[in-house]
């Protein structure tokens, strides 16, 4: 019996990249965020809305991209051991890669 191929995985790998992009995205964007937030408070307004709005959305990111499942080993992708790695570009167990 042979090991499926890594075209048979192109569907999970997608949603694995994806996750991981829009984590970064996230995290790329927390200057504009720092901005936002440095002028609302400059103004005297409330920014307890944008916080809990972006830590929510930095979480659920984080969490999505921590479930995700490498195709081949079933292990977590981005996670070897305790500490999810958002630069990995391949599984942390089999090193099945995203990238095509």
């Amino acid at each position: 019996m042979t090991a499926p191929s890594e075209d048979a995985f192109n569907e999970t790998l997608n949603k694995i990249r994806i996750s991981r992009n829009r984590l970064m995205v996230c995290f790329l964007t927390f200057p504009i965020y720092v901005y936002t937030v440095a002028r609302l408070v400059g103004q005297g307004q409330d920014i307890t809305w944008l916080m809990l709005a972006y830590m929510a959305l930095y979480a659920g990111f984080g969490i999505n991209m921590s479930v995700r499942r490498c195709p081949r080993c079933h292990q977590a992708f981005f996670v070897k051991k305790y500490f999810l790695n958002p630069l990995r570009r391949t599984c942390a167990h089999c090193g099945l890669s995203y990238k095509h």
